[in-house]
């Protein structure tokens, strides 16, 4: 894995661990305040329509409980790293809405470093709604999954 994939991967799994932490928020002065970062590059229409298609068919492969299926969409790097029986633990243990989808909308693309951060809503069959991330790379023309989060806490992932 190259540098710049583990370091925005790894600050990826930071915005995982934070957005789940509980931990209250602290208020910073505006001199203590750091400058203001560069404004991450919008994706392509291509970028964004073929990386929604990606992200569109795992979520009908959970949809179809077809676990297997949904584990091809994840990048060969998150594939070596985690097996296709720690994936279905972690998505029926912690992301268990992804099964059970009535509906969702991808909103946005950003580029951050050489991966892909779509952002989006969804909505499960009880109604309840939900905020999304999906870390997505592309290889040689190739999608996938490196990460995602949902958190039905709208407040914690900001469009």
């Amino acid at each position: 894995m190259s540098r710049k994939k583990l370091v925005v991967s790894s600050l990826f799994l930071a915005l995982l661990l934070t957005a789940c932490s509980s931990s209250k928020t602290e208020k910073v002065s505006e001199s203590s305040q750091a400058a203001p970062a560069k404004k991450t590059p919008e994706c392509s229409t291509d970028e964004f329509a073929s990386g929604s298609q990606w992200i569109k068919g795992q979520l009908k492969a959970f949809g179809d409980d077809n676990p297997e299926k949904a584990y091809s969409y994840a990048s060969e790097s998150f594939r070596q790293r985690n097996s296709i029986e720690m994936f279905t633990t972690v998505i029926v243990g912690q992301y268990s809405m992804l099964l059970n989808l009535k509906s969702y909308e991808i909103l946005s693309c950003e580029k951050v470093e050489e991966q892909f951060m779509f952002k989006g809503k969804l909505i499960d069959k009880e109604g309840k709604h939900y905020t999304m991330k999906y870390l997505l790379s592309r290889i040689n023309e190739k999608w996938g999954v490196d990460g995602a989060l949902v958190s039905e806490k709208l407040d914690q992932i900001t469009y």
